[in-house]
């Protein structure tokens, strides 16, 4: 009886994780978008995939991107010249990026003048578009999020392997540093703070 039992188990186990790795969310080259715990890239690591390094780097450029907010909304990041911006990537699958939203709500909140936060969801991985505002509406989040349908900014221009990854953009548009990981409200708050350079 007890084989029996365990026997039940693994078979439901086995076929609980054949379904998850049929269902779970895949880029355009069919391999499995990751959160930042599955590959432990740190930060300033040189990773490599595809034959291009993972993530831009401080001191580069931000590249310039158009996408269209939940409203249908067309944004530029060229719209935020001479504002300091922290561009996030995110999926609403993502429990990491989960964890970071309510310090990220917090700091729009209470420095959201000064700072502008970005959220860029990676819709092209998600089940539809309305689920990205089911969620925010869900989780009372009202920072700005840009919607990658086509996954033209997060894998190709900023070269994101891992979510949530973070970008702190300064206001000349240089990147001063890049987070793997969920960012912390005092990650934030620090670059509020900062002075340019």
């Amino acid at each position: 009886m007890l084989k029996k039992v365990i026997a039940t188990l693994l078979l439901v186990g086995f076929a609980s994780f054949a379904a998850w790795q049929a269902l779970a969310p895949k880029d355009d080259e069919g391999e499995k978008l990751s959160s930042y715990e599955d590959l432990n890239i740190k930060e300033g690591q040189a990773e490599v995939a595809n034959g291009e390094p993972y993530g831009l780097e401080p001191g580069d450029q931000a590249p310039p991107f158009t996408l269209k907010d939940t409203q249908g909304k067309s944004v530029q990041l060229s719209d935020f010249k001479g504002k300091k911006i922290i561009l996030n990537f995110w999926a609403t699958w993502c429990p990491p990026c989960k964890e970071e939203m309510p310090a990220m709500q917090q700091f729009h909140d209470t420095s959201g003048k000064e700072v502008h936060i970005l959220a860029v969801n990676l819709t092209s991985s998600e089940g539809s578009k309305q689920s990205v505002s089911t969620f925010l509406k869900e989780n009372k989040l009202s920072f700005q999020v840009l919607l990658d349908e086509k996954d033209e900014v997060a894998t190709k221009a900023y070269r994101v392997m891992t979510i949530p990854t973070s970008y702190f953009i300064n206001e000349k548009g240089k990147i001063v540093k890049r987070i793997n990981g969920p960012m912390t409200l005092e990650q934030m708050e620090t670059f509020a703070s900062e002075s340019s350079s």
